[in-house]
């Protein structure tokens, strides 16, 4: 009605009232207790109101009262133990209200009693027994409470028990089944434990059963099947296992089947089929193998179909096609393979389709990638399409837009689809969430874009489209993620880009944008993360945008760009920001003080640009931060004290800063003593003289030996390093060879130092290393070990031809690799000109080589090497595509360190950042199982082509913990797509597939005493390499494998040979 305000006690003086409702209104203030003086009423009904306050025991003198509903208002206190005087009622309702305290024993007296509902309170205590007395008792709802206890066992003639959600534990009592006329019970969502009763079975009149949300275990009872009046039955969400029961089937007037989120194995009974009145069936989220029946299309009332997450294989039947009620259809996240059938196109019913994340396919012959979406067409309910994570090849076709005018929700994503994006796409109009990232799409983004009104998520990375952002864009108010990354997009990110407001997650890394960053991004001030990351962008850091993201809760990401000029003071507003990287640059001055008031801040990442001055000792107020990266730029000073700097599980580097100087772990050189004696000035006075004399000196040899300058350089070659037949390179040889160290013979930069490409007179190519020695140590052991390199000779090792030591030039000469690195083939530029596909026989080629090569420096070579940076850049690959490792023993180079093995030397963090092994960074020992680390996630890049340093890698998400959790049963979702299509048919390569992860895995453990040998892991791969060549038996392949696990963890278990992708 409407009613509003209090309830007026004068209502109190209508003495004749039978009946009073006022239900369903907007009624505030308390229950008049003038309504106890009503003699004659037999109905209050006061509920859905917004009434406070205490139940008035004066109630209790309406004797006649017989209905009682005061139920979701907002009442509290206790339940007044005078309501029992009421002998007459019959109906008590008094749920949805905070009301508190035990239910009162006395209630016992309310004989008469047929509905109990005290349901969504807040009372406590014991299930009072006493309520077993009333016998007329046919439904109780005390649900939502948190109450315990037992349901007596005299509720004979109770029908309806609902005692969900109230934390109750225990084992379900077999006494249930001794309540002969119970019809619906419901104890959902509690704790209980034990098995499912058998005497369940006992229940001729069951018609509702509830148990979801429990931690039930065992298997289903058959003897369920005796309650042939059972309509509705609920036990997702526990530990149930085993097979469903056939006899289930038995239960004709089943509608609604819920057994999802269980561990359920085996198949699913094609005698579903007799279940004639099924409306839903949920099997999702069990370890169900086997094909879907194709009777499950006999069930014309079937409305909802749910068999996500499962093991299911084979194709989707076509049958399908025949339940003409069918709503939605979930059978994602399996191992379905084959195409999708037309039929599905003939339920006109249907709103929600989920096929993501199975092995589907296109019709391979037919051009379209997903020609059953013509079919879709004729279902003009559809609302949801999520087709995502399969394998369908070929170009969209015109017809998508097409689909029903519904659609709100398309995902074609991390598919092989090709061609450009048709323009009828936006014709669905009311599409809030469009995935097409990850595909093969190229062309230009379709103009008229901003048709889509309602658009919320628009998510097109990952393709090769060209051509700039459309300004469309701005007018899709609704917009809140835009991800336009790692595409080949040009020109200039629009200054309208803002213009929508509603704008959260803006992604446009790894593309060719170019412009500056422009000021109108400031209008996006509800931004959570920003990555603007690998593109041209030039011009200064526009310090009005970079104050505008106080809302920047995730990261920004403007690295690998050309921005120049100062950081702004503004970044002090960015304070609930995860992670800042702004590496890459050309940015200038010194790294404000302010930065230190992002408190927030978990990595920040400043290198490779030319930021000057000390590091600020604000920064030690980032408490939270887990990672800091300063390399490379023109920092000088002290390391400051205190903080973060002192704490040695964050992960900090200083490298390529000349100037810094700090304590020993941070392989820094000391910083001086400045504390002056009181021959203070006295020294200053002589160094003034001798330098001046100095200086005279120094500029008569400087004429003299100009001249002889080259000849010089000539004669103190390398022989002096390098003794016997090595080549002898003088100066004049190298700048030749690289036309002047030539940018354009730069093949790349590292952490130790840039390699070069040369060509010697005689047309031989070479490799020209040259080092970062920022020492005066590292300078003195350079000889030294230099000639203990040139005596390292292995087939899976770079070969060092010779070294050099010159003023303005020091390092090695390496044999060059003609086919690149690993990291150039596992990501390559976006033509992929030069670069061949790695299938699964190469990747472990290449793996069995770098396995041998790091071997032979851990366990054979003459001084054990610890190579500390081993990574796919630093994996080359030559004309037979046989890998070289490079960069071993760099590191002693670099460091200060003389000591002759590195397998116990402790110093600072080595390697680089995803490859380095956790007990680095947190102040451990360098050992070999740090290597056995970077090479098994290696592997694991190998294998899903996705580096540990993936932005998609955050919080405490790694590239070993992505894996790991999909393995051994979901590696369909990580593994790339061009190695799968190499495996996907051969049972015998989806072993050894695996095989390869699981010692990619195991060799990345997070403790080092998990991970085996590189000798252990030679032997594994090898006998893995012979097993995918077909030249032994796979159970020899699972046995090597097994002793690998023994070696390394005992605990460890092999996945079953049984599993596929």
């Amino acid at each position: 009605m409407g009613l509003d305000g209090i309830i007026s006690p004068v209502l109190g003086n209508l003495s004749s009232l039978r009946a009073l409702d006022l239900s369903s209104n907007y009624l505030t203030g308390i229950i008049p207790p003038q309504l106890g003086q009503l003699p004659n009423l037999w109905i209050l009904l006061l509920h859905q109101n917004h009434l406070q306050g205490t139940i008035p025991p004066a109630l209790s003198a309406c004797r006649s009262l017989y209905y009682l509903a005061l139920s979701y208002n907002q009442l509290h206190g206790s339940i007044p133990p005078e309501l029992s005087f009421i002998r007459s009622l019959k109906y008590l309702y008094l749920g949805g209200n905070n009301l508190t305290g035990t239910i009162p024993p006395s209630l016992k007296n309310l004989s008469a009693l047929v509905v109990l509902d005290l349901a969504n309170n807040e009372l406590y205590g014991h299930i009072p027994p006493e309520l077993g007395m009333l016998s007329h008792l046919q439904t109780i709802y005390l649900f939502g409470n948190s109450l315990s206890g037992a349901i007596p066992s005299t509720f004979h003639s109770v029908r309806a028990i609902n005692l969900s959600q109230m934390g109750l534990d225990g084992t379900n009592s077999p006494v249930l089944g001794s309540l002969s006329s119970l019809r619906s019970l419901d104890l959902s969502f509690n704790n209980l434990t034990g098995t499912i009763p058998p005497q369940l079975g006992q229940l001729p009149n069951l018609q509702i059963l509830q148990l979801a949300g429990n931690q039930l275990q065992g298997i289903i009872p058959p003897a369920l099947s005796a309650c042939r009046s059972l309509y509705l039955l609920s036990l997702t969400f526990n530990q149930l296992h085993g097979s469903i029961p056939p006899e289930l089937t038995l239960l004709t007037s089943l509608k609604y089947l819920y057994m999802g989120g269980n561990s359920l194995t085996g198949t699913i009974p094609p005698s579903f089929k007799n279940l004639s009145a099924l409306v839903r069936l949920d099997l999702a989220l069990n370890n169900l193998s086997g094909n879907i029946p194709p009777e499950l299309g006999i069930l014309t009332d079937l409305e909802y179909l749910s068999l996500w997450g499962n093991q299911l294989s084979g194709n989707i039947p076509n049958s399908l096609g025949n339940c003409s009620s069918l709503k939605e259809l979930y059978l994602n996240t399996n191992q379905l393979g084959g195409t999708v059938p037309m039929e599905l196109g003939r339920l006109k019913l249907l709103t929600k389709i989920y096929l993501h994340t199975n092995q589907l396919v296109s019709d391979s012959s037919n051009t379209l990638a997903l020609a059953f979406l013509n079919a879709l067409t004729n279902c003009s309910h559809l609302q949801e399409i999520d087709v995502k994570i399969n394998y369908f090849t070929g170009i969209l076709a015109p017809t998508i837009g097409q689909l029903s005018s519904n659609l709100n929700y398309l995902a074609l994503s991390a598919n092989m689809i090709s061609g450009s994006i048709p323009q009828q796409i936006v014709n669905l109009t009311n599409l809030t969430y469009l995935g097409l990232e990850n595909n093969l799409l190229s062309g230009n983004i379709p103009s008229g874009i901003n048709r889509f009104r309602e658009l919320e998520e628009l998510h097109l990375g990952g393709n090769k489209l060209e051509g700039s952002i459309p300004s469309e864009i701005s007018h899709m108010q609704h917009l809140g993620l835009l991800n336009l990354s790692h595409n080949q997009l040009s020109g200039k990110i629009p200054d309208s880009l803002c213009s929508s407001q509603q704008l959260r997650r803006l992604l446009l890394q790894h593309n060719k944008l170019s412009g500056e960053i422009p000021v109108s991004l400031e209008g996006c001030q509800k931004l959570e993360l920003l990555d603007l990351s690998y593109n041209k962008l030039g011009g200064k850091i526009p310090g009005e945008v970079i104050a505008s993201l106080k809302n920047l809760q995730f990261y920004l990401n403007i690295s690998w760009n050309s921005l120049e000029g100062r950081l702004p003071q503004e970044m002090s507003k960015i304070v609930m920001a995860l992670a800042i990287d702004i590496s890459g640059n050309k940015l200038t001055g010194v790294i404000p003080i302010s930065l230190g008031d992002c408190t927030a801040l978990e990595h920040l990442n400043l290198s490779h640009n030319t930021f000057e001055g000390p590091i600020p000792h604000s920064l030690s107020k980032l408490k939270n931060l887990q990672e800091m990266d300063l390399s490379f730029n023109n920092l000088s000073g002290q390391i400051p004290e205190g903080g973060l700097f002192q704490n040695r599980t964050v992960v900090t580097f200083f490298m390529g800063n000349p100037g810094l100087c700090g304590p020993k772990h941070y392989s820094l050189p000391p910083c001086p003593n400045l504390t002056q004696g009181k021959h203070s000035l006295l020294k200053k006075v002589v160094l003034s003289v001798v330098g001046t004399i100095g200086f005279v000196l120094g500029c008569f040899i400087i004429v003299i030996l100009r001249r002889h300058k080259l000849s010089r350089q000539v004669v103190r070659s390398s022989s002096f390093i390098f003794q016997g037949n090595y080549p002898k390179f003088s100066y004049q040889d190298l700048f030749i060879a690289t036309s002047g160290f030539d940018e354009s013979n730069l093949l790349g930069v590292g952490n130790f130092g840039s390699v070069y490409k040369g060509m010697l007179r005689d047309g031989k190519i070479i490799a020209i290393k040259n080092l970062n020695l920022q020492n005066e140590e590292a300078l003195k052991s350079f000889k030294r070990e230099c000639k203990m390199l040139g005596r390292i000779r292995h087939r899976n090792l770079i070969r060092i031809m010779s070294a050099f030591f010159y003023p303005d030039l020091k390092g090695l000469v390496l044999e060059f690799a003609c086919n690149g690195s690993l990291e150039k083939h596992l990501h390559p530029e976006r033509d992929g000109e030069g670069f061949c596909k790695l299938g699964l026989s190469e990747c472990l080629s290449i793996a069995v080589d770098v396995a041998h090569g790091m071997e032979y420096l851990h366990h054979d070579c003459p001084l054990q090497i610890v190579h500390c940076d081993l990574k796919p850049s630093n994996v080359l690959l030559d004309a037979n595509m046989t890998a070289l490792v490079t960069d071993f023993g760099i590191s002693r180079l670099t460091s200060t360190n003389s000591t002759d093995s590195l397998s116990t030397t402790t110093f600072a963090l080595k390697g680089s950042i995803g490859y380095i092994a956790r007990e680095y960074g947190l102040g451990g020992n360098v050992s070999i199982y740090g290597d056995v680390y970077s090479y098994g996630i290696l592997i694991l890049e190998m294998v899903t082509r996705r580096r540990p340093s993936d932005d998609m890698f955050v919080g405490d998400m790694s590239l070993h913990k992505w894996v790991r959790s999909a393995f051994p049963n979901r590696l369909a979702e990580i593994v790339d797509r061009e190695l799968l299509s190499d495996v996907n048919e051969n049972m015998e390569d989806n072993k050894c597939l695996l095989s390869f992860i699981h010692v990619g895995l195991l060799c990345s453990s997070e403790s080092s005493r998990e991970r085996p040998s590189m000798s252990d892991v030679a032997k594994a791969l090898v006998s893995l390499k012979t097993c995918l060549m077909g030249a032994a038996a796979a159970s020899n392949l699972t046995s090597t494998i097994s002793e690998l696990l023994e070696k390394c963890n005992p605990t460890e278990t092999l996945a079953s040979d049984s599993s596929t992708f």
